[in-house]
């Protein structure tokens, strides 16, 4: 049985569907695209961070601020499918920047399951993630590995009508090119929304299933592992458009930067 959304959060559904892609912990949220609305999200961050995790989480002292501006978009082709696609620029301490790594999804809605207080809702979704730069893939200021890596998600939401939800999603990320590697990777969510404001917490695992090499740089290291915690709120302006500010941290892990992010965004529905 498939319902439409109810209470709230529908008078945001075509903003919220992209804000959990906006900032770096996945392109994928639990709310659905409806047919022939397309959501555009500029957004900027800025990330930094003095301690490194290396082998076996042993910190040392680096200094590195990166620099991003990206493009996120996600266009409804039915009511269950959407195609949702990533474009980032990025630039770290004083190193020239480049189109870093774009990524091409297929999201479809597989339930929308009417309960006594809210829907729940589970979505599959697919991607491919592809180097669109001749970026550094060397050295501590490196911006990623130009890597192909073909990713799957399944994620379940529970939407209360009063504009509280429970999300979680896991799948697997599989990189083919250069090299073979993979990781397990685990979001955990929830929020609350209504018609002047969108607020939402999250924590991130990812896991290597591959250890890494000895020598890494800061965006592309390879057997990276972390946990990260965030949060996001999102104002909207007016009923097309609204701004959003994020923030996200590293707690600890492994070949991986204990940074601080901030966030600052735009969404707009078409």
């Amino acid at each position: 049985m498939k319902k439409k959304f109810t209470g709230r959060l529908p008078l945001l559904a075509g903003f919220l569907c992209c804000v959990a892609g906006l900032f770096g912990q996945g392109p994928i949220s639990g709310f659905p695209t409806p047919k022939g609305e397309i959501a555009v999200a500029p957004a900027y961050s800025r990330e930094t961070y003095t301690t490194y995790f290396g082998q076996d989480g042993t910190p040392e002292d680096r200094e590195v601020t990166t620099t991003s501006y990206s493009l996120f978009v996600e266009a409804g082709l039915n009511d269950q499918t959407s195609l949702v696609a990533t474009l980032p620029y990025m630039r770290t301490n004083d190193r020239p920047g480049s189109l870093q790594d774009a990524s091409l999804w297929i999201k479809y809605m597989n339930l929308d399951l009417r309960g006594a207080s809210g829907n729940q809702r589970v979505f599959t979704a697919i991607g491919l993630s592809f180097p669109v730069g001749s970026y550094e893939t060397t050295g501590i200021a490196a911006l990623g590995q130009r890597a192909t890596v073909f990713q799957g998600r399944l994620v379940y939401q529970y939407q209360f009508d009063s504009g509280f939800f429970l999300h979680a999603q896991s799948g697997i990320d599989f990189q083919f090119a250069p090299e073979s590697r993979s990781s397990w990777p685990v979001l955990l969510r929830t929020g609350y929304g209504t018609k002047y404001v969108y607020v939402e917490g999250w924590v991130e695992f990812i896991t290597a299933l591959e250890s890494g090499t000895a020598v890494q740089t800061a965006t592309a290291g390879t057997g990276s592992s972390w946990r990260r915690v965030g949060g996001t709120v999102y104002v909207p302006v007016v009923k097309w458009a609204g701004f959003v500010l994020g923030g996200a941290y590293v707690l600890g892990g492994e070949y991986i930067g204990k940074s601080g992010r901030v966030n600052l965004g735009m969404v707009v529905k078409l």
